[in-house]
């Protein structure tokens, strides 16, 4: 399992960093392709537990986000993904009355919430990377934190995990591993400050820490709609790690949340 691991890392990081440097319509792809293949891997879940969600608006909705964001001028993203929230909410509506009886309210709940889970926080990887004029190197610097948090708690848990911290949810995440992958993000963000700074030294280590939080808030996500499909992964895609959402489920957070601490914190 661990060499499995190794080998899709070393395969799957150079694609992204180099889809992510790219930054135009391949790189969209990619957000698309993610987004995409997330939903599929949600809406599996979903289908465990008799729930029924009609594909094609899933699908749509949540590919429709990257690429609203992809097209539409920088200043007036916001607003887009504004309207975007709101078409999107109203036709899930329309869908449940003109399907009646055919989809529950319940269905058509799930299927905006799994739609928006995966849609609209993928879009952050598109809002981040178009921050003027360090858009590439602060994403990179969210990725490299939330794969120092992943890696981190995951070695951490092997050797020194002890106390299980949401037994109920993930049998196999401990105190200890969350301690290990904040240590390694900490250390990660003053490596990077080193070769490229990007911010003071306060901003780095206190982003660095709600980035590992919030990659841990991630995974516990993915973990609860797991739990409820009963099952352990939520595909097969990658070798050694599952479903995208398995590899990604920390970086849906973690990119949102280090976007809006640069925006409304730092860049004022």
């Amino acid at each position: 399992m661990l060499v499995k691991r190794i080998v899709s890392a070393l395969i799957g990081i150079p694609l992204l960093i180099y889809l992510i440097y790219e930054g135009k319509l391949i790189f969209l792809a990619g957000v698309v392709f993610f987004t995409l293949i997330g939903i599929c891997e949600f809406r599996n879940l979903l289908l465990r537990i008799n729930l029924r969600v009609p594909a094609i608006i899933m699908y749509g909705n949540g590919a429709l986000f990257p690429i609203i964001i992809y097209l539409y001028p920088r200043i007036t993203q916001p607003i887009a993904l504004y309207a975007g929230i709101t078409c999107f909410l109203m036709l899930h509506l329309i869908v449940m009355i003109s399907c009646f009886p055919r989809y529950s309210a319940a269905e058509i709940a799930v299927s905006y919430l799994g739609s928006s889970y995966i849609g609209i926080l993928t879009s952050y990887l598109i809002l981040m990377r178009y921050i003027s004029p360090n858009g590439f190197y602060y994403l990179l610097y969210v990725l490299i934190m939330t794969w120092s948090y992943d890696t981190g708690a995951y070695f951490t848990g092997i050797l020194w995990g002890r106390h299980l911290l949401c037994p109920s949810l993930s049998p196999k995440k401990t105190v200890e591993g969350v301690v290990g992958g904040l240590f390694f993000t900490i250390c990660a963000a003053l490596l990077f400050q080193r070769l490229h700074p990007l911010f003071a030294y306060f901003d780095n280590l206190a982003l660095a820490l709600l980035i590992g939080i919030f990659v841990q808030v991630g995974d516990l996500v993915e973990s609860t709609f797991k739990r409820m499909a009963a099952v352990k992964d939520s595909g097969t895609l990658i070798p050694g790690h599952g479903g995208l959402l398995d590899r990604f489920d920390g970086l849906l957070f973690s990119v949102p949340v280090a976007y809006f601490y640069l925006k409304l914190l730092l860049f004022r």
